[in-house]
């Protein structure tokens, strides 16, 4: 499959995650990937994974109102996926910062990480 056919089809399943799930963490982190338009969505997760959120990479979680307002959107799915990260650590997370910021942040890049491995992203 050449570039062209791949990021076609990479837009092709995002936007179907958007239209199926367009309320979840999948569906924000599927649109965020399809309106950036400085890179390849391979480019995206790659620069996103390896910058994280705190570089500014994502433009729609830049200010504590969006972290804020992002949080409370997906309040349960953030609190599952911290549930699961600290089973998996075996202790409770440490945010030393603004909290909702935090989780908004860690909560997308883990959502990212999830959505790069099931779109076969070599990341």
């Amino acid at each position: 499959m050449n570039t062209s056919t791949t990021a076609l089809s990479l837009r092709k399943k995002l936007l179907l995650i958007m239209e199926n799930e367009p309320n979840s963490l999948k569906g924000a982190v599927a649109q965020e990937a399809l309106e950036d338009e400085t890179s390849e969505i391979t480019s995206f997760f790659s620069g996103l994974l390896e910058n994280g959120c705190v570089s500014g990479w994502v433009n729609s979680l830049v200010w504590y109102n969006q972290t804020h307002d992002f949080y409370d959107k997906h309040y349960n799915e953030i609190e599952e996926l911290r549930q699961d990260y600290e089973a998996n650590i075996g202790q409770p997370m440490s945010v030393k910062s603004d909290y909702k910021n935090f989780m908004a942040w860690f909560a997308f890049e883990e959502t990212a990480y999830q959505l790069a491995m099931e779109l076969g992203l070599e990341i």
